[in-house]
């Protein structure tokens, strides 16, 4: 699911058991244990790594509104 409603507002989806280590993008973080060590995590490590991640391509031709 690359937008939901909410996308555009700060939200962050979280994602795991995607078969690959995607650590996915500014707002939607893979929380599955293999890209993150297999050890565990909290919320501060997650809106961190969202922070550091790219914006998703598709946003444009999925969605509209301000970036995120």
């Amino acid at each position: 699911m690359i937008t939901w409603e909410g996308a555009r507002k700060g939200a962050i989806q979280l994602f795991g058991h995607v078969h690959e280590r995607w650590r996915g993008t500014r707002n939607s973080v893979n929380v599955g244990v293999d890209v993150w060590d297999f050890l565990p995590i909290c919320l501060g490590d997650i809106l961190k790594r969202a922070k550091a991640q790219a914006k998703n391509v598709y946003w444009p031709q999925v969605e509209r509104g301000p970036e995120f």
